[in-house]
């Protein structure tokens, strides 16, 4: 599958044109829809609305959610073939021969670049399942649509052989990014604002969220004045802004080839403690990095999403929950690369202390397929491995007042390469971050990271890397 890139190319930009206005259009509607949900009288736990509580808007319509999958890829198709490139790409010359090709050939792996395989194929993924998403499909109804039309592309699209790496990526990736985009999107539509307002918010969720923008258009709801639908927000929700710089050094932190600036978006969607748990995506943190005068703008793009939990403790001032999340995460700078998609089983609690209350959750992870980087030519054509593995995540935030004071985390992850060099790869993150709040919803802090790899190569000598990075930020909450 191929938006705004090239077989073997980087992201162009276009893609990060648009990753650009999704943060600008995710810092410009935040504020006011919180003033919109602090107005409005709550609608209650979510656990008392129908199943069907975020999809009002239409009945379910599986032709016309298929006609729109086959649509979009056509339209893609039909850029990449007569107008990219002056229509001289051989990769889009499709017919009867190249799809008994790839019929008879099957899966295989593909050699793009990282950020075309892990953050391009993704978005496209969301794409299609917001096609069901928003045709009256729930996050479970959604699904088969982002397999069947990324499968549809690797097929019939293009004369590549199909890839199996991007048919992983493109449809469990896309989901966790489609019903957070899609849960955006339900945050800043506003179906009884009318005149510039109105505008404003159709043109915010059709930035967010295209194919729902696009059926809105078509159904004429983008215009029509009718009531908003239950759970429009979580029962909780907390966004931030930041800016600042990263110096990333080479085994120290002060032998640094230069320091960037940095924007980032964080939102944590829901709060499960508080009844956000019932259904996918009730919960989740998402988060969105741009990097100046680094390998990609897109430096950064992770979503984790609560699926089910259940309490298996509670007292007067602490709680505990287990349950499963869907991670997705994309991580591409000079220092290193890691993208993946995974499943966890996950521990989570809260001990609240007066105006102080730590945060605390663990999650175990089977890594479905992931990427990292590799260290010596090979017949991939690729500078980074793929396969599955194992993995864990801790986090424990310290909150004052209902903010984030002092946060530390690690993460490690082990990928035995099934493409690529015949290796172990063991790849961890730690980091530990001060916020210090100086106004209500300003405050500055400072932030260190550190990545350790080890990779273990059966035929050629292991590879050790480490590269700390410290960050310096001012910090606005949105809500």
């Amino acid at each position: 599958m191929v938006i705004g890139s090239t077989r073997g190319g980087a992201a162009t930009v276009p893609m990060r044109a648009r990753c650009l206005l999704l943060l600008v259009a995710l810092v410009a509607s935040v504020t006011p829809v919180a003033v919109a949900q602090e107005a409005a009288p709550g609608p209650g736990p979510q656990s008392a609305l129908p199943d069907s509580f975020l999809v009002t808007e239409v009945t379910k319509n599986g032709w016309l959610v298929a006609s729109e999958v086959a649509g979009l890829n056509l339209l893609i198709w039909s850029y990449n073939r007569f107008l990219r490139e002056s229509g001289q790409n051989p990769g889009f010359r499709i017919g009867f021969n190249s799809w008994e090709e790839n019929i008879l050939n099957g899966f295989e792996w593909d050699d793009n670049s990282f950020s075309t395989n892990q953050f391009a194929h993704p978005y496209h993924g969301s794409l299609y399942f917001n096609a069901a998403r928003s045709n009256g499909y729930d996050y479970w109804g959604s699904m088969p649509f982002a397999f069947g039309g990324s499968f549809m592309w690797e097929y019939f699209c293009e004369t590549h052989h199909p890839s199996v790496n991007d048919w992983v990526a493109t449809s469990i990736g896309g989901i966790a990014l489609g019903e957070s985009l899609f849960r955006f999107s339900n945050m800043i539509l506003d179906n009884t604002a009318t005149g510039s307002s109105r505008f404003w918010k159709e043109l915010g969720g059709f930035i967010v969220n295209p194919m729902r923008g696009f059926n809105r258009i078509v159904s004429g709801n983008a215009s029509r004045v009718y009531a908003n639908p239950p759970g429009r927000f979580p029962n909780k929700l907390k966004a931030s802004y930041e800016i600042g710089t990263r110096t990333v050094g080479e085994e120290r932190v002060w032998e640094s080839d230069t320091t960037r600036v940095y924007m980032q978006m964080d939102f944590n969607y829901g709060d499960p403690f508080r009844g956000d748990n019932e259904r996918p995506f009730d919960s989740f943190d998402f988060t969105l990095q741009l990097n100046f005068s680094d390998k990609s703008a897109i430096g950064r793009a992770q979503a984790k999403g609560l699926l089910f939990a259940d309490f298996v403790a509670e007292s007067e001032n602490s709680q505990h929950l287990i349950g499963a999340y869907q991670h997705y995460s994309y991580i591409n700078n000079w220092a290193f690369e890691w993208g993946g998609q995974s499943i966890s089983a996950s521990y989570l609690s809260q001990v609240e202390m007066g105006r102080t209350k730590l945060a605390t959750e663990f999650h175990a992870l089977g890594i479905i397929l992931a990427g990292t980087a590799a260290d010596y030519e090979n017949f991939t054509g690729r500078s980074y491995d793929y396969g599955p593995g194992l993995g864990f995540e801790f986090q424990t935030v310290l909150h004052r007042n209902e903010r984030p004071f002092f946060t530390l985390g690690h993460s490690s992850y082990w990928i035995y390469v099934l493409n690529g060099d015949k290796a172990n790869h063991y790849v961890n993150f730690t980091w530990a971050r001060l916020d210090i709040q100086l106004q209500q919803f300003f405050g500055l802090g400072v932030e260190y990271d550190l990545y350790l790899a080890e990779r273990n190569y059966d035929d050629f000598p292991d590879v050790s890397q480490r590269n700390p990075e410290i960050r310096a930020f001012a910090s606005w909450i949105l809500y």
